[in-house]
């Protein structure tokens, strides 16, 4: 059977001026038989950096001699990916935290909803995301059900971590389908290098689970495992100065290191100081030099460096 790829776009609902809402569901069947791949973007919408690595990873799949079958959704969310939102605007919610979703319910659970229709019957997943707007990242996350995914993704930074209630990866993973998430770049900072990577790195998670040719290539550092990760955010709104830009990523730094300074954008008082909590914290979310923020935001994140492993000693014990 040859290569071929289809698109089909898959009615949801409707919405209350009498448009379609709908999903667009990319399919590529390879040449040979193999196990099915399903690959989310934009399950955020203020995360584009995901919708694009699904688009250039499909590209770059055009015409391979690929094993199996690869199933793609770029725009898992397109309400939320119209606002440019985490949550989508018509009903406050925030895709990521209800799946399985219900049928028969508001906007963002009928598109839960047909997402794990889509996720039914995959033996492996992928799902694309970044940061904001306003933020950069650098990490996958690391399951045991989809760990050979992750360590061939080759991101410097891993998570070992439980999914997030209600989450796609967590619907995977309790159906046995093996999964990683992507969390690389966001913010506009770095935007090619991070789109470079995502492609390599698919590359080589079809290679690892035998869908395409090849050997995979090898991370170009040693890959630390975190176990411990925070979100440090901001309780007062305003502008938040950065001293660690999306160049520090991975960087370990002292604990009480300054971050960021949070002042107030019309007196420029100072309003808040965000410090690194471990010794060492190791960088994995940066913010640009100055952006704009709200109380409760994404100011920076950071992991205890104290317990970390390398990917190799893990395979050692």
């Amino acid at each position: 059977m040859p290569f071929a790829h289809t698109i089909e776009r898959l009615d949801v609902t409707r919405t209350s001026t009498g448009a379609t809402a709908e999903l667009v569901v990319h399919r590529l069947t390879g040449d040979r038989p193999g196990p099915t791949l399903v690959m989310f973007g934009g399950i955020h919408g203020d995360e584009a950096m995901g919708v694009e690595a699904v688009r250039r990873v499909l590209t770059s799949l055009e015409g391979a001699e690929l094993s199996g079958t690869v199933v793609a959704v770029p725009v898992a969310n397109p309400f939320s990916f119209e606002t440019m939102t985490r949550h989508t605007v018509q009903d406050g919610l925030n895709l990521n935290r209800i799946f399985p979703g219900d049928a028969g319910g508001s906007i963002t659970e009928q598109l839960a909803a047909a997402l794990v229709g889509v996720l039914e019957g995959a033996d492996h997943f992928i799902d694309f995301h970044s940061s904001g707007l306003y933020s950069t990242v650098d990490y996958a996350y690391l399951h045991e059900n989809g760990r050979e995914m992750a360590e061939a993704y080759g991101t410097p930074l891993l998570y070992h971590h439980d999914s997030y209630s209600g989450s796609a990866t967590a619907w995977a993973l309790e159906h046995g389908i093996g999964a990683m998430v992507s969390e690389l770049g966001g913010g506009g900072q770095l935007t090619e290098q991070f789109l470079d990577r995502a492609v390599t790195g698919a590359t080589n998670v079809l290679r690892a689970l035998g869908m395409l040719t090849g050997e995979v290539s090898p991370a170009t550092a040693e890959q630390v495992v975190m176990t411990a990760l925070v979100t440090l955010r901001p309780s007062n709104g305003g502008t938040l100065l950065s001293d660690f830009g999306p160049e520090h990523l991975g960087e370990r730094i002292p604990q009480g290191t300054v971050l960021g300074t949070v002042v107030d954008a019309g007196t420029f008082e100072v309003l808040e100081t965000l410090r690194a909590p471990f010794d060492p914290s190791i960088l994995v979310l940066t913010r640009e030099s100055t952006s704009r923020v709200a109380p409760g935001d994404y100011g920076f994140m950071v992991g205890d460096g104290a317990t970390t492993s390398t990917v190799a000693e893990e395979l050692a014990g």
